[in-house]
């Protein structure tokens, strides 16, 4: 193992347990789903299994339910196929799923080339500068229409899909690990009430 997968390994991990705490930390708030690690399809599908039977012991209402899932196994799956792998091969990710009395957080994080930061926060940007849902959709039609696949197969709509199944705005911060590769976190929330 090289110097800089322990680097990017210590920095997941330290926002992972960060996060954690925090969550512990605040009375109201309660984890159903957590991961730290690989992704794979195999992984994918027992956490989309924890996500459904967690929601559902949760007492959570099948509109709020169904896009929790949904945005659950989109962010997994866009996590999977478009997180960043480091120089050693090794693609860095956690999951969270909270919990408090109005909403479920899904927070996710992988990793991302500096190259592609830029970018990526005009993307977010762009969906979460749209007031109207309707002007969001139109948007979504809109790429839908007008993009090609990328070389990994997608159309660069996960993240509109993830905001307009949401109906809140994206958060997102990237930390920077080294002159290579940040911290991509990303948390939408379901309104439960």
């Amino acid at each position: 193992m090289s110097e800089a997968t322990n680097i990017d390994l210590t920095f997941f991990e330290n926002k992972y347990n960060n996060l954690l705490q925090e969550i512990s930390a605040n009375k109201e708030c309660s984890v159903l789903v957590k991961h730290f690690g690989d992704l794979s399809q195999e992984s994918i599908s027992n956490l989309e299994g924890q996500v459904e039977s967690s929601v559902i012991e949760n007492a959570i209402a099948k509109g709020p339910l169904r896009k929790i899932f949904f945005i659950s196994v989109e962010t997994l799956q866009n996590m999977l196929i478009h997180g960043h792998k480091n120089l050693d091969g090794n693609q860095r990710s956690f999951f969270i799923l909270a919990k408090n009395h109005v909403k479920v957080d899904m927070i996710s994080a992988n990793l991302i080339s500096n190259s592609a930061v830029e970018g990526l926060k005009k993307q977010i940007e762009i969906i979460n500068g749209f007031q109207d849902p309707s002007e969001l959709k139109q948007y979504y039609m809109d790429h839908l229409e007008n993009n090609q696949l990328s070389e990994k197969g997608g159309a660069g709509l996960g993240f509109i899909t993830i905001a307009m199944k949401s109906g809140n705005k994206l958060k997102v911060a990237f930390d920077k690990i080294d002159d290579n590769y940040s911290l991509f976190l990303l948390n939408s929330a379901v309104n439960i009430e």
